[in-house]
């Protein structure tokens, strides 16, 4: 029999003892040196300065009403001169005459979409299009509160939706059922006798809604506008149950603001303006003036002749001026590291060890760096999204070990 040598004896035990030394460490090291990640995603960041300011328009209130309103134009509509802005009733009754009304002229549009149709089958597809249109316009108003023009978009929608749906089944049988309602509605419009009509005096853009300022913060108050005038900003008292007509397509955004920050804003043509809500467009905002320093601080006007109608509502609003947009890979702060050579970077796992990934840093944040990748690196060291970025651990260098 072949007798074994102690060499082949003692080589597995040192084997597995080896193995388990390895374990050991590396156990060791997990405990006292722990390594966390995350993964490297794109991101955005904007230097910004907060806005509370105050918005301005060339208004004028309409005469206030005794009686039942029906007001007949939207808000933010454009109206031309002599154009009926609402009508007023002696009794509440009439608003029910004129609800029945709408209702009929709603069932006429319908039959008379209806009566289209029979002639031209296409044009039922080009409505679904259409209402699919609306729904993604009342989604995108709902989402950015923007719930004046919500309820704009609902009313077409629900026109559009109504039109769709028509169960005659001849052409004979619409016209009858349109002249039917069309007699309807001149019935009830001719027992709406003894209302008096509110008409525009000049061109403008309608609003139904007065909030005292519309004599208070007007272009004249901008010419030689302080912080201590806007201080003491007081609404007048004013009121109307019509509305106002907004004059022009220039409306003004004035604020207070430090003069530090006030003359950052100087140097500039324009800035881009974004308000908190109401409104969820960037505006580009012109700058029309800022005022002398008065203890320590500015009034800034800036001006736009864009969105008017869907500002209508707005008047002391909270924005935010974005001097400078950033965009980069986000990564923790605390994964920024120097190398020995003086280069900024991370560590990224590449399989079971640590690898550098030189980046220059574009903009630091709370917890967190926007960076890109350093100039001229090779296309192995070129930090990605979806990189697996080493966010904490002890002592880091290429190569070492880390799983």
């Amino acid at each position: 029999m072949k007798k074994t040598s102690p060499l082949m004896k003692i080589l597995p035990i040192a084997v597995l003892a080896a193995v388990l030394i390895y374990f050991a460490v590396q156990l060791y090291n997990y405990l006292s040196d722990p390594v966390t990640t995350t993964l490297v995603t794109e991101g955005q960041a904007e230097d910004t300065i907060p806005l509370n300011g105050w918005m301005v328009r060339d208004e004028e209130p309409l005469a206030a009403q005794s009686g039942t309103i029906s007001r007949v134009r939207q808000e933010g509509e454009h109206v031309g001169v002599g154009q009926v802005l609402a009508r007023v009733y002696a009794n509440d009754g009439a608003l029910q005459t004129v609800s029945q009304i709408e209702t009929l002229q709603l069932q006429l549009q319908q039959l008379q979409f209806a009566l289209t149709s029979y002639l031209d089958p296409d044009a039922a597809l080009k409505l679904d299009t259409s209402i699919t249109g609306d729904i993604l316009t009342l989604r995108q108003s709902l989402t950015g509160g923007d719930y004046t023009a919500a309820e704009s978009d609902i009313a077409q929608l629900k026109a559009a939706v109504l039109k769709r749906d028509h169960p005659y089944t001849s052409q004979e049988e619409i016209q009858t059922e349109i002249k039917s309602v069309e007699g309807q509605i001149q019935s009830l419009e001719n027992s709406l006798s003894g209302a008096a009509t509110v008409t525009a005096k000049s061109s403008g853009t309608y609003s139904a809604v007065c909030d005292g300022y519309e004599t208070v913060l007007t272009t004249e108050f901008l010419k030689d506008v302080t912080p201590a005038k806007l201080a003491k900003l007081q609404p007048s008292g004013e009121d109307s149950n019509i509305g106002k007509l907004i004059y022009g397509d220039t409306w003004y955004y004035v604020v207070t603001l430090a003069e530090e920050q006030a003359n950052v804003i100087r140097g500039r043509g324009s800035v881009t303006l974004r308000f908190a809500k109401g409104f969820d467009q960037n505006l580009q905002m012109r700058v029309v003036s800022v005022s002398a320093a008065e203890n320590g601080q500015a009034a800034v006007t800036l001006s736009c002749r864009k969105y008017l109608a869907q500002t209508t509502l707005l008047r002391h609003q909270a924005a935010d001026i974005i001097l400078r947009t950033y965009t980069g890979l986000r990564v923790p702060s605390n994964a920024l590291r120097v190398s020995s050579d003086g280069v900024t970077g991370v560590y990224c796992v590449d399989g079971v060890t640590a690898a550098f990934r030189p980046v220059t840093v574009l903009y630091q944040g709370q917890g967190y760096a926007l960076v890109q990748p350093a100039d001229g690196v090779d296309d192995t060291q070129t930090l990605r999204a979806g990189d697996e970025v080493i966010a904490t651990a002890g002592e880091l260098h290429e190569g070492k070990v880390i799983r």
